[in-house]
């Protein structure tokens, strides 16, 4: 594929908005089996990035583009249609923080380098690690369909109901929420969601949404729990404004009010170094 093609192809995504990925196969310059392999494989997403940043002066638009291919490894599709949801997340102040007992946890560490205090698509927040410890599929990405405003920097993981979910970075508790039923629904429950919310260093707060009904019966876990990267914080579920069970997440920015805040760009990089991997007890 050349720079000129690749231009083409771009100039038609942003005029029509569809995905670069079905561009590219209609114009005949990758095959649907060479785009699976491309989203499977994380070097093909790196050199797939670094061709796009190289030709970066050529389109204004270029850094949107590059923004909805994630880093999420692992990608793992497991059907010809990925779910791809429509939910949202209120920005109104969280009212209800409940209580429990932390976790022991076994699970080892990341060594966390600070976060920067300034992040941008080109240059997003690193030091995350994968929330579902590689399992399910990115149904969204960012400044998708329902990733507008505040939420323009979310990432959706479609997961069956019941997958474990893990704390993608150290840090503390700051609210639980854990009442809500496994319904989906429409825009009546925007605000009718279970989430864990957790505060990092440097005030950044990353949120795990949709979460399953009764997670807290399984997994202790409280505001004011201190959490490492990779601890097992609950499980994917399919509460609130939700066509289907995924797991929505995001980071935010810092502040002093309990209240979610504006999405910022970061990376999903590595799976989080689990010990023993947890499994639903139903």
């Amino acid at each position: 594929m050349t720079q000129t093609q690749l231009k083409a192809a771009l100039a038609t995504q942003k005029s029509s908005q569809q995905k670069l990925g079905e561009i590219l196969i209609q114009q005949g310059l990758v095959t649907p089996t060479q785009l699976r392999q491309a989203l499977n494989e994380q070097g093909w997403r790196n050199l797939a990035a670094t061709l796009l940043l190289s030709i970066s002066t050529l389109l204004p638009s270029l850094p949107k583009v590059i923004a909805q291919v994630p880093e999420v490894p692992n990608y793992r599709p497991r059907h010809n249609q990925p779910l791809v949801s429509n939910e949202d997340i209120d920005g109104s102040e969280p009212k209800d923080s409940t209580g429990g007992f932390a976790e022991s946890s076994s699970h080892n560490s990341l060594t966390q380098a600070p976060l920067a205090q300034q992040a941008s698509v080109s240059s997003p927040l690193r030091g995350f690690c994968h929330p579902l410890n590689g399992e399910g599929w990115l149904s969204q990405g960012i400044r998708g369909k329902t990733h507008q405003g505040r939420m323009e920097f979310a990432y959706d993981l479609g997961a069956s109901i019941g997958t474990p979910v893990y704390a993608m970075r150290a840090g503390k508790v700051i609210a639980v929420r854990d009442k809500y039923p496994d319904v989906g629904g429409g825009k009546e429950n925007i605000a009718r969601f279970n989430y864990v919310w957790i505060e990092h260093d440097g005030g950044y707060r990353s949120m795990y949404a949709h979460l399953q009904q009764g997670f807290r019966g399984k997994v202790a876990i409280k505001a004011g729990d201190l959490v490492k990267a990779g601890q097992l914080i609950g499980y994917s579920g399919n509460s609130g404004w939700s066509t289907g069970p995924h797991l929505h997440v995001e980071v935010q920015q810092p502040s002093e009010r309990r209240t979610f805040t504006q999405t910022v760009p970061f990376a999903i990089a590595g799976t989080c170094q689990t010990g023993e991997l947890a499994s639903n007890p139903n």
